[in-house]
């Protein structure tokens, strides 16, 4: 099967930016009228990452929901499931164990197996919990696509935009409850089928130029809109558009895979070395990164943010904090047994 070199190229991507959301968030939980410009940078940094979660889902929905080969639920838990759940399990673990070590969580086989079923182990480890609930659909989903007419699924895509976008930007402005019950098709199945539908079908022209523009218009007014909120707020951090069901938000994931996937749809070029370790190191960096942030380069940061302005801070910080990720996900892939951990 040809290799996908658009698909790598957004996983790099998305990445990048998922690091950058957590090496920005330092910069923007209160805005100093003091110190602005400090709080601007990171809400510029902020804004322009926010698709990273999206991204990754659909590029897993891509790849998961293509073809038309049959596949049984074993055989996908076995082959597919498991490259997820193995490190899920295993990494909650670890992490659970070094913070009753370090004295964050009790010494209790039971307070574990707790803190791992409430998802209370490792704030950035959610992802892991949602991408694994929706690998255990997939098999169904897979029936759904395969079956599906190219309108069909559509329809599901507008119920998602409607029931997970719509109502929650409604809800925003005006608290109320509504009735319509549609929560098979809400939260992030919905990027899962959109990362299919926008890669197994072909986009006119005149779309695409659409879905740019958004994915600016997205940028954009994430940027401003978060800035006019968290004024209103004194200060406190509106973190409403920088959901991942915000509008602004959902242009700029769209945008984004339709350019990648016309701009490399044809290409056969190897990426850049770089940029290879990332993407192979994907996963783990992911789950590095977090705790390499709370537990080491807190301690390194400072240093950085005294020396230059968080404009040129904040990108320094994030390639600190992936080249460590990815030369200690690299080192583990080398390792027996324990590669299993960072496929």
């Amino acid at each position: 099967m040809k290799r996908l070199v658009y698909m790598d190229w957004l996983r790099v991507l998305a990445t990048i930016a998922v690091v950058t959301i957590h090496v920005a968030a330092g910069y923007v939980s209160v805005l100093d009228a003091n110190n602005a410009s400090r709080w601007m940078a990171g809400n510029l940094f902020e804004s322009i990452s926010r698709a990273s979660v999206p991204i990754f889902v659909m590029i897993s929905g891509a790849l998961l929901l293509k073809g038309t080969k049959d596949i049984s639920v074993g055989e996908f838990l076995q082959k597919r499931a498991s490259k997820v759940i193995i490190p899920f399990i295993a990494w909650s673990a670890i992490f659970y164990a070094y913070g009753a070590y370090a004295g964050y969580f009790p010494a209790s086989l039971k307070q574990g197996i707790k803190h791992f079923l409430t998802d209370t182990i490792g704030g950035h480890l959610w992802f892991l919990y949602m991408i694994v609930g929706i690998y255990l659909i997939t098999p169904l989903l897979k029936i759904f696509v395969k079956n599906a007419k190219k309108r069909e699924i559509e329809y599901f895509l507008i119920l998602w935009l409607y029931a997970s976008v719509i109502v929650n930007l409604v809800k925003y402005y005006y608290p109320i409850n509504f009735n319509i019950e549609l929560f098979y098709v809400t939260n992030y199945v919905g990027y899962f089928l959109l990362g299919y539908y926008l890669s197994n079908f072909d986009i006119s022209k005149k779309w695409r130029n659409i879905s740019y523009i958004g994915g600016f218009v997205g940028f954009i007014s994430t940027f401003f809109i978060t800035y006019y909120y968290t004024v209103k707020a004194n200060g406190q951090l509106d973190q409403f558009w920088y959901g991942y069901f915000a509008p602004g938000v959902v242009l700029m994931a769209i945008g984004l895979f339709i350019f990648f996937k016309y701009a490399f749809q044809k290409s056969e070029r190897e990426l850049p070395l770089l940029f290879r370790f990332i993407n192979q190191a994907s996963l783990g960096i992911y789950i590095l990164h977090f705790f390499l942030l709370n537990n080491l380069l807190y301690m390194v940061f400072p240093k950085v943010n005294n020396h230059v302005h968080a404009i040129l801070a904040i990108p320094i910080n994030v390639t600190i904090t992936i080249v460590l990720s990815m030369v200690i996900t690299l080192v583990l892939q080398r390792i027996p047994v324990v590669k299993k951990l960072v496929p």
